[in-house]
């Protein structure tokens, strides 16, 4: 197996084109459907496969034989070439491109301006370029500088196959020279701590890795963009938004706005869980005042209910039958009933002396013996 095909194979993937942070998933989309296409590098061609299934009509230019082989099943024509030497002209006389894709490669050229002033002529009219190129801004190769380490990767951000390093800026910078102006940015984003960079977060202050997250240009891991050739106006101006910064495009303004709502739905969803544990305990402390209250209740149904025993008894009954039958005999405050409260008065006294008459007995004496009554 040639290295050239062993870097194909390293590059392979299976794209899904719902996933918001892929880059072959962004190329795809700003490529469009049913185009005259040119792809530079499609390596094993899990591009070159989507786009055709898009209607896309795909001509290729790879420079590993054996990449080329598996990549021709899905395209309309394959050149086995180095880009950088290919006669555009002659290789396509008669066929021009809506859309030109460098998928990750223009990082590997040696001469990436030249390329593109090259083929500036292969377009169409209303035609553009497609590409994604690594961002080498990203915060994990800054965190990384700081320690002074810059070491090379089998893939991403230092892959050692990278010829080429590029930022917004200098990646604006390269096709406004080659004669471009980038209308479109879309970004990738990743954590400067989730790449294949080794940087740990616990490494560094909280304020740099908080300054490290809050940079813009610092989490976007790669850029894809959409290049169109710079017209110029008949009195020599150029129409051209150069720099334009990434992030001001609709779509990419909207998905980082997606990300932020689903954020501050992940906080509210903990504020939420937290307030229904809260919620949890002041149900069971209410549960637990309910018990006591039902207990209260049930003892009150039993007080009542003997006391309806009580006032449902024969004794009580006869009870209250003689009071009652006393206060007419006898009203209170009549001259009547002085005779019978006196009586009254009297059993009452007699029978504190008759208590108290005992209670004396039952006390020692001076002698340790009993009052009179309790010798033996």
């Amino acid at each position: 197996m040639s290295e050239g095909m062993e870097n194909a194979l390293r590059y392979h993937i299976e794209i899904d084109l719902s996933q918001k942070d892929s880059p072959h998933a962004q190329l795809i989309r700003l490529t469009g459907r049913n185009k005259e296409v040119l792809e530079v590098g499609p390596a094993t061609g899990y591009v070159t496969k989507v786009l055709q299934q898009r209607g896309c009509r795909v001509s290729c230019i790879e420079n590993d034989p054996q990449a080329a082989q598996i990549a021709a099943a899905f395209s309309k024509r394959m050149i086995v070439a180095d880009v950088e030497t290919v006669d555009f002209a002659s290789t396509f006389p008669e066929q021009r491109f809506d859309v030109i894709t460098f998928g990750d490669v223009l990082e590997h050229l040696v001469d990436p301006l030249g390329v593109l002033i090259r083929l500036k002529e292969m377009l169409n009219r209303g035609g553009y370029i497609v590409a994604s190129v690594p961002n080498i801004g990203h915060s994990s190769i800054r965190l990384a500088l700081l320690k002074g380490r810059f070491e090379y990767t089998e893939k991403g951000l230092l892959d050692r196959t990278h010829l080429r390093f590029f930022t917004q800026q200098s990646l604006a910078s390269l096709f406004h020279e080659a004669g471009y102006d980038v209308r479109t940015w879309r970004r990738i984003v990743l954590d400067p701590f989730s790449t294949e960079v080794e940087v740990r977060e616990q490494d560094y202050p909280v304020w740099l890795s908080e300054a490290a997250r809050g940079d813009a240009e610092g989490i976007t891991y790669q850029y894809v963009v959409r290049a169109h050739p710079i017209k110029e106006a008949a009195n020599g101006r150029v129409f051209s938004s150069f720099p334009k910064p990434p992030g001001r495009d609709l779509v990419d303004q909207l998905w980082c706005w997606d990300k932020d709502v689903q954020k501050e739905i992940s906080v509210r969803d903990a504020a939420l869980a937290e307030a229904r544990d809260r919620l949890d305990a002041t149900n069971a402390k209410v549960a637990e005042r309910d018990a006591l209250l039902a207990e209260r209740d049930r003892s009150l149904q039993e007080v009542h209910a003997q006391l309806a025993e009580i006032n449902e008894s024969l004794g009580y009954r006869l009870l209250q039958s003689y009071r009652t039958r006393i206060g007419r005999l006898f009203p209170k405050g009549s001259r009547r009933g002085t005779p019978y409260r006196l009586m009254g008065s009297f059993v009452r006294r007699a029978a504190e002396a008759r208590t108290e008459t005992v209670s004396r007995r039952k006390r020692p004496t001076k002698d340790g013996s009993r009052g009179p009554g309790n010798q033996q």
